[in-house]
């Protein structure tokens, strides 16, 4: 059978600072108590991490009084609750924005997609490559073969003698010329061997 110490009724906390002896150990906090003091607790709710500390005796006569819902009610009493299931910490709804941590998927567990090769590292591209091969709509592990097909195809399909007077076709014939300059390089680079 377990029993429960009764509190006691005289049991109050002396105001001020932590008292210590000439030796430099904490004294208990509780009034009319000159004992050792090796047990921490908070000073009040509202200052959790400020701590006084308490003998053996009167820490549990402070545990056993404690209450940090004490004076709260209603509407208050179910927002500490609430903030209190998510350790006190800002939540949002799971799936919404954008993740703050991002990784390398090298095996592709979360995603659909091939596995990677040393050309296909999409992370090592420069924005004006990415942009190319978007424009392109090929992986970036394409070949040379593959990046001369899309581009005779790009090119036949927004040339001005296909397109009369549309600038906006011209306008992208040109940045697909500009994409294939990039393109080729890259892809004649990669494929030369290195000296």
């Amino acid at each position: 059978m377990v029993t429960r110490r009764k509190i006691q009724d005289d049991f109050s906390i002396r105001q001020g600072a932590q008292r210590h002896d000439p030796d430099g150990k904490a004294l208990c906090m509780a009034s009319g108590c000159e004992a050792h003091a090796d047990y921490p607790a908070p000073r009040n709710k509202q200052d959790l991490r400020n701590y006084i500390k308490f003998c053996l005796e009167h820490i549990r006569c402070f545990n056993q009084s404690w209450n940090y819902y004490d004076g709260i009610e209603g509407d208050e009493l179910e927002a500490e609750i609430r903030r209190a299931t998510t350790w006190e910490r800002p939540t949002w709804k799971f799936g919404t924005g954008k993740s703050a941590y991002q990784f390398d998927d090298r095996f592709h567990f979360f995603e659909n997609a091939e596995p990677s090769n040393a050309k296909d590292s999409t992370s090592a591209l420069d924005p004006e490559e990415a942009k190319a091969w978007a424009l392109f709509d090929l992986p970036a592990n394409s070949d040379m073969q593959e990046l001369k097909k899309r581009y005779n195809e790009l090119a036949k399909k927004y040339h001005p003698d296909h397109n009369q007077g549309d600038s906006h076709a011209e306008e992208l014939l040109k940045e697909i010329n500009l994409a294939y300059s990039v393109l080729r390089k890259k892809v004649l680079d990669l494929s030369s061997p290195a000296a």
